[in-house]
């Protein structure tokens, strides 16, 4: 397949880990979800190398891991990007992945660097590990025009997004990780 044919499942050279099912794991995940609080306030139902599961797919911590490696390359010095923020844009990456299959939205690298380019981000496409998150920002922008945005803020909400505690606790609406927010059931001492 030539790069201007690549499909919307494409990131930069790498893909998602697409799974097959999830419905028997969900399932079996449902029926001891009592056991895991009593057990674990921490966890995923998959792997601890998941950072989240979106839909079919799954975000995993060495994706991650070369995503903030990748965008902290392309900061000035005293810039930061917090791990919640590339989590974001991995997570809604992926929902833009989901919706453009199931609308039959095909977006070529071309497209997506076009979008990238034409912003502050440009920086991004030079570096290959932060390419990916270049390209996730970009799929959501070509996804929500290709639908409408309205529609696109639909199907979001229409897709399951399961974050690893450890990040934090999603809104489930705008499916982002909630600020000031932990999905621990301890509390600091003095709360």
């Amino acid at each position: 397949m030539d790069e201007a044919a690549q499909p919307a499942t494409r990131t930069g050279g790498r893909r998602r880990t697409t799974l097959r099912s999830r419905a028997p794991r969900a399932a079996v995940a449902g029926a001891l979800a009592g056991l895991a609080l009593l057990t674990s306030a921490c966890g995923l139902s998959g792997s601890p190398s998941t950072v989240a599961y979106v839909g079919d797919s799954r975000v995993t911590q060495s994706q991650l891991d070369s995503a903030l490696s990748g965008v902290q390359q392309t900061l000035q010095a005293g810039q930061q990007v917090s791990s919640a923020a590339v989590v974001n844009v991995m997570i809604h990456g992926a929902l833009a992945d989901e919706i453009a299959q199931t609308n039959g939205i095909a977006i070529t690298d071309a497209q997506r660097d076009t979008v990238i380019k034409g912003s502050n981000l440009a920086a991004l496409l030079d570096v290959p590990d932060a390419k990916p998150i270049a390209y996730d920002l970009a799929d959501q922008q070509l996804v929500a025009e290709a639908v409408g945005s309205e529609a696109y803020l639909k199907a979001v909400q229409g897709i399951e997004v399961e974050l690893n505690p450890r990040f934090g606790v999603l809104d489930p609406t705008q499916k982002i990780i909630a600020d000031g927010q932990s999905s621990s059931l301890s509390l600091p001492a003095g709360s």
